[in-house]
């Protein structure tokens, strides 16, 4: 069940009175970059805007932005929600655009379905509810900066496996990069990454399950996330870069 949610969520990226918020007296209440995975994704509420590029004509291009926003009754770890545990928050909003809640994969999923470019300082407003208190912040973090897209490669081998050399990465907690095979694959790898680190690996091992095909998938996010203590809530306020190829060639 975790894995379909964490599946379905990769998906999804096509696709009054207010609270104070109060720093968390922590390290992690301010933006970090040298941290490990399962430091970087403990927290119980995401609200997210990406910058996605997608590989046009031989380069990746950008083509929007990818927006989220959830929260959890239950600690997330790894990147990894139970859908039973996403909350109602009221009407949520970034930089006045309402965001649409209760998708048909998720509950209580709140995303954009507007088209809307949004620009830096991302207002989230929560009216919330019985259960979750109101608020506003603004995120004035700017995404991570990446330079070595063109080391994304355009095929791979699953006898062989793959590296991406990402040196050069800046300002980044997280990396999650997922791959999406053929018809009939029985696994969907997946990874979370330091964002400190300098390559991404994939064995032959992780690939197995994984079907040939010329119209494969695969999502590199580069994410920088800010850490904020909202009613006693550990709440994330992310920013970052998605790269995304739907016509990744997987060879056997």
């Amino acid at each position: 069940m975790k894995k379909t949610i964490f599946i379905c969520l990769l998906f999804l990226s096509f696709f009054a009175c207010k609270k104070k918020d109060d720093p968390d007296p922590g390290p992690s209440g301010t933006p970090i970059a040298n941290v490990t995975p399962s430091d970087s994704t403990n927290y119980q509420a995401l609200f997210s805007c990406l910058n996605v590029y997608s590989k046009i004509s031989g380069t990746y291009t950008p083509i929007g932005k990818q927006t989220a926003a959830y929260y959890s009754s239950q600690l997330i770890t790894n990147e990894i929600y139970t859908a039973s545990n996403l909350q109602d928050m009221g009407i949520v909003s970034l930089d006045s655009i309402l965001f649409k809640s209760k998708s048909a994969i998720t509950n209580h999923y709140y995303n954009d379905t507007t088209g809307t470019q949004f620009t830096l300082p991302y207002k989230w407003i929560v009216s919330g509810t019985p259960a979750i208190a109101s608020f506003s912040f603004s995120n004035s973090n700017t995404p991570p900066t990446f330079t070595a897209s063109a080391n994304i490669p355009d095929s791979i081998k699953i006898s062989s496996g793959f590296s991406i050399n990402i040196k050069g990465t800046t300002d980044c907690s997280l990396i999650r990069v997922f791959i999406l095979g053929g018809n009939g694959s029985t696994s969907f790898p997946n990874k979370l990454i330091a964002g400190t680190d300098s390559l991404i690996n994939f064995s032959a091992t992780d690939l197995q399950g994984v079907n040939a095909t010329n119209t494969g998938y695969i999502s590199i996010q580069f994410n920088r996330d800010h850490y904020r203590s909202i009613a006693g809530k550990r709440i994330n306020f992310r920013t970052g870069l998605q790269y995304i190829n739907t016509a990744f060639k997987i060879k056997p």
